[in-house]
């Protein structure tokens, strides 16, 4: 009989209930064995409509009295580290939402310990596991496009109180735990280095543009909350021999109609639209073999669940090797977020260190 692999859930949330919950419940050698919040009455939501045996209302509750093997990460942002150190010490393997910390200091902590215990991390945000990122790599890695000069990334939104119907206060995402940059700009830098490489250096511009945000859906609709962490945060990363990449991550945007992401080659054009039955059009400029238009790359995908971290993590233990989603990645991504705020305030461009 085939292993199922023992998983807690800590975080009870919307993308708890909504994404992770029912597809890992799905998944054939996984067997989630208890679920845990803060929020005692939402662990306990969760754990009858999914048929979870156990719940718990904190983490050490949990670690103490409860056998299994993956700790599933869905708190917020500045639980995160926390979180993810208790279950390291504990013995556990690792899937965590972004950002597995926010500092460079935690995260390196989180790492250290991972390896002392010879033990795995999974670090979301999950694109370098879609198709269409992958294929991406391949049409760049391949020299289909040329040699790129430069992609342009946009990971903004209006605000999470301005779309998000939410049951919860919003106001902690305007905390300096997090912001734009952690909660929105980690999806941006992991596509363009995860599509690159690491970044040499990083040059930012970064504010507060709304000095007040009012709630305008779920159970807090009218509250207003004044921003203590910037709102609106441009950077432009330096990847060596003139290739760049320019980085917008805000709660500025209400709507848009321009593509997320562009890449800008000297052969050709990569597009990913917001049409998600045409997620990826292709521009070629090829003079010798005739060629110049636009075309779509002819491939095939399904589009991933957000669980696929997590089935990835699970192979990579069955395989002994290492998780796609890697904590040095998470790192240098963290370090970039980290070293852009100090880029915003001393007005200048600053080395960066890590790579994966």
């Amino acid at each position: 009989m085939d292993k199922k692999w023992r998983i807690a859930v800590v975080g009870c949330g919307l993308i708890a209930n909504s994404n992770y919950l029912p597809e890992v419940k799905n998944m054939t050698n996984a067997d989630i064995v208890a679920v845990c919040d803060i929020i005692p009455e939402r662990a306990k939501r969760s754990a009858e409509r999914f048929n979870i045996p156990r719940w718990y209302g904190h983490i050490d509750e949990l670690l103490k009295d409860c056998e299994f093997e993956i700790l599933l990460d869905l708190t917020s942002i500045d639980a995160h580290f926390e979180v993810n150190l208790k279950a390291l010490q504990a013995g556990k393997h690792l899937y965590s939402q972004k950002p597995i910390a926010t500092t460079v200091k935690e995260a390196k902590i989180l790492i250290e310990e991972a390896k002392k215990r010879n033990l795995k991390i999974s670090a979301s945000p999950i694109h370098m596991l879609r198709p269409d990122i992958q294929e991406a790599r391949r049409i760049i890695k391949e020299g289909i496009v040329g040699k790129v000069s430069f992609i342009r990334c946009s990971a903004s939104h209006g605000g999470p109180e301005y779309f998000q119907f939410r049951d919860v206060d919003p106001s902690w995402f305007y905390k300096p735990t997090a912001g734009p940059l952690l909660d929105l700009g980690v999806h941006a830098l992991h596509q363009v280095t995860g599509l690159l490489g690491p970044a040499k250096r990083v040059t930012c511009f970064s504010g507060i543009s709304e000095k007040k945000r009012i709630v305008r859906t779920g159970a807090f609709d009218g509250k207003e909350i004044e921003p203590l962490v910037d709102d609106n945060t441009l950077m432009l990363l330096d990847f060596g021999e003139a290739t760049f990449a320019f980085v917008d991550t805000t709660y500025c945007v209400k709507s848009t109609k321009t593509p997320y992401m562009e890449i800008y080659g000297s052969k050709g054009t990569i597009t990913f639209t917001r049409d998600p039955e045409k997620p990826i059009l292709l521009f070629l400029d090829e003079r010798e073999k005739g060629i110049r238009g636009w075309i779509e790359p002819i491939y095939y995908w399904q589009r991933v669940q957000q669980s696929c971290g997590v089935k990835d993590l699970i192979e990579a233990l069955e395989e002994n090797r290492d998780p796609v989603l890697t904590p040095q990645h998470a790192l240098h991504v963290i370090e970039i977020i980290e070293k852009a705020y100090i880029s915003a305030r001393e007005g200048r461009a600053i080395d960066l260190e890590t790579t994966f």
